[in-house]
């Protein structure tokens, strides 16, 4: 497989789904991909983005176009999982933080355990879902404004926000 370009790699991955022709396609990048993550984050979450950008690349090789080279767009792809780790971080701190704002020297167990359950049944929204809940109950964004940093409909956004409070209260309730 080495012999073969991106391109045609790239071909024989989208036509066959050929796992080594993908494989090999990705270990072509991964070193400076890895670097570039490196210089983000911590080596334990360059590994986690690393994965996540494996996964979402392969599962999506079809959709990808000659339009850019591969690098171009496996490295967009680690982008985006880059900003959605900084993102769900970003509001595990954010909720920690409004959690533990009065200054007192210790806290209940019902507010750790609150915090704890929330990050455990966020995981069980979809990326959209998730997006839009943090943005609108976290950040405080109207669903228009949603709207346009997502680039989605506002029936979207709507609907995304429903199912996510939806699912966290049927979690809850578990």
């Amino acid at each position: 497989m080495r012999q073969f370009t991106d391109a045609q790699l790239t071909a024989i991955a989208q036509a066959s789904a050929d796992r080594s022709a993908f494989d090999e396609l990705f270990r072509r990048y991964q070193q400076k991909l890895k670097g570039f993550l490196l210089s983000k984050m911590s080596a334990a979450a360059a590994d986690d983005v690393m994965q996540e950008t494996y996964i979402k690349a392969f599962m999506n090789i079809k959709k990808f176009r000659a339009e850019s080279a591969f690098s171009t767009w496996l490295f967009a792809i680690a982008m985006n999982e880059y900003k959605q780790f900084v993102r769900k971080v970003g509001v595990f701190d954010k909720l920690k933080d409004a959690l533990f704002r009065q200054p007192r020297l210790e806290h209940s167990q019902h507010e750790v355990d609150a915090l704890i359950d929330f990050s455990k049944r966020a995981a069980d929204l979809s990326e959209a879902q998730y997006s839009v809940y943090v943005l609108s109950r976290v950040y405080g964004y109207s669903h228009g404004e949603i709207a346009g940093r997502q680039d989605m409909p506002l029936g979207t956004v709507k609907t995304y926000l429903l199912q996510a409070e939806k699912r966290l209260k049927v979690s809850a309730n578990e």
